[in-house]
């Protein structure tokens, strides 16, 4: 796992550049101003950083990486439906002149945000941001927690928290909600005892506007009956007599042609039919009366209707059907308390149980502090602080998601002088040398595959260089490190050496090129003596070289 190849177009003044790393020790050297910064930029680049459009000429710039992912990186873009191999290829492309940026893994778009997050556990990048970052208190849990290989437990405490937030939320809301509604529960009890005691009906308008259509016209429709039974059947001239002579006329017909039988039959059948006609509206006239009082109690129900729609804008069928939604409004307001109850025992129980695993987490910490604080102290002294003591301070805090503890590093760099917190050091090479402690101690459990140490020698030289330079060596031993240097004696344990050259001609343009044999002899040699190379100079190089080859 690492990072096999980064290829640079158009960045800078980087034209067409392309690196092969490899497993173990990759060294990075060159003069000062050589271009060494515009690697790391253009990686950076490549892991989603964000883009300075001040620095970069109008041409499309275009970087490629190239990386074995671990499978965990794999799971995570076949989620995606991001198809992966053995190898991962992260491009970046960039077009100044309309400043935009895209990114791509294996060929499929993805926002840089998502880059720079997804990226973020493969390659670790260790120079002036990395100093700000452990100098940020805020951290310091993380490489604690890294340490003690306390990371599960901590994600189970951060579920527990959101959990609990979660419920939090909920309850919250449920409260609202009951108080809101309750505002409402007089307002809806008046209104479900008025609209069951108007006893409504569907359909009851209609019926009463027939009813009022009937009695306001009793005279007349009554007088319209008469006047109908007297033309089918109680006149003088009636229809159901005519109808009468004409069935014996044709009666007699049939006598003399039977093929008038099926008028004779139809008019036989009009007869009956009339007849029953004549006997529906009888009763139908027997049934008919005129009650004043019956007439000004349905006008009476049929203003009170309209009053009630008026009164709540609704029509009489919605308002029946409002009967059953407020008397389940209601009986939900009856059960709030009981909801109310649950859920806080929800959270009390979840409240419980992330004190119970927060507490756990905190005397875990508190176990492998000590620990901690002895190894980089440790460390610290072979790296030439001999007299410095690094503690860890853990404080109890509101619990958050990464439990209940405000860790802080503090050193002590001279004796009898007390613990100030890591922000209070000056000095960048103290810095560099206490970040390789940390990276020391932590390279037993840290997962990330690629550590990129940008000038991390900052500050020191001579025998401490040498002892830095066999710590990255170590460390390299379990990932693979990319290490920019100005000390030859950290530059000869390198697996593999990359000479940074700014060549200047007609235009600026950055090469980069790996060296060995003689070549690699002469760049510790310069990294020696400077621009003149001597003799001595080279046979120092190779001394060194050779010190570094049996590490």
């Amino acid at each position: 796992m690492g990072i096999t190849s980064l290829r640079v177009k158009n960045y800078i003044f980087v034209k067409d550049l392309e690196i092969e790393f490899h497993p173990g020790l990759n060294i990075i050297t060159g003069e000062t101003g050589a271009g060494k910064s515009l690697i790391i930029g253009s990686l950076n680049l490549a892991l989603g950083e964000r883009v300075d459009w001040s620095l970069l000429p109008e041409k499309k710039v275009e970087i490629v990486l190239t990386l074995k992912p671990p499978e965990e990186s794999k799971k995570i873009l076949e989620e995606l439906g991001i198809e992966t191999d053995e190898e991962l290829i992260i491009r970046r492309v960039l077009e100044p002149a309309q400043k935009k940026s895209r990114s791509y893994i294996n060929s499929v778009q993805v926002p840089a945000g998502f880059l720079k997050e997804f990226t973020s556990p493969l390659v670790e990048l260790h120079g002036q941001h990395s100093h700000q970052i452990l100098l940020d208190p805020r951290t310091h849990v993380d490489f604690l927690d890294d340490y003690g290989e306390l990371m599960e437990l901590r994600e189970e405490v951060k579920e527990i928290f959101l959990k609990v937030k979660t419920l939090q939320e909920e309850l919250h809301a449920l409260k609202k909600e009951a108080d809101e509604v309750r505002e409402k529960e007089e307002f809806l009890r008046y209104k479900l005892n008025e609209l069951k005691k108007a006893e409504l009906k569907k359909g009851e308008e209609q019926e009463i506007e027939e009813r009022v259509r009937v009695l306001s016209n009793f005279e007349k429709l009554e007088a319209s009956i008469k006047e109908v039974l007297d033309e089918l059947y109680e006149g003088e001239e009636t229809v159901y007599d005519k109808l009468s002579r004409s069935l014996h006329t044709l009666e007699e017909g049939e006598k003399i042609d039977p093929r008038l039988k099926a008028e004779r039959e139809v008019i036989a059948s009009l007869l009956t039919e009339i007849e029953e006609l004549w006997r529906s509206l009888l009763e139908y006239k027997k049934g008919l009366y005129y009650d004043p009082v019956e007439l000004e109690t349905l006008r009476n129900r049929l203003t009170f209707l309209n009053q009630l729609k008026a009164k709540y804008r609704k029509t009489i069928e919605e308002l029946v059907d409002e009967i059953d939604v407020i008397e389940n409004t209601l009986n939900e307001i009856e059960s709030f308390d009981e909801r109310i109850e649950q859920k806080e025992k929800e959270l009390k129980e979840a409240e419980k149980k992330l004190y119970e695993k927060a507490s756990l987490l905190s005397e875990k910490r508190k176990k492998v502090k000590k620990s901690l604080e002895n190894q980089i102290t440790g460390e610290l002294h072979t790296l030439g602080m001999e007299k410095a003591r690094f503690e860890i301070i853990i404080n109890k805090s509101e619990i958050d998601e990464k439990g209940m503890d405000d860790v802080e590093f503090y050193i002590s760099t001279n004796p009898g002088e007390p613990p100030k917190p890591l922000n209070k050091i000056v000095s960048g090479g103290e810095l560099s040398r206490v970040m390789l402690a940390i990276k020391t101690v932590l390279s037993e459990v840290d997962k990330v595959p690629t550590l990129v140490f940008d000038e991390a020698d900052a500050g020191i030289g001579g025998k401490i260089a040498e002892i830095v330079g066999k710590k990255m060596k170590k460390i390299s031993r379990r990932r693979q490190l990319i290490v920019i240097t100005h000390l030859p004696q950290i530059a000869i344990f390198g697996d593999r050496h990359f000479v940074v050259e700014k060549i200047m001609d007609k235009t600026t343009t950055i090469t980069m090129k790996e060296v060995q044999g003689e070549e690699r002899v002469k760049e510790v040699a310069r990294m020696l003596a400077g621009e003149k190379i001597t003799d001595s100079s080279i046979k120092y190089a190779r001394e060194l070289l050779k010190i570094g080859e049996g590490a």
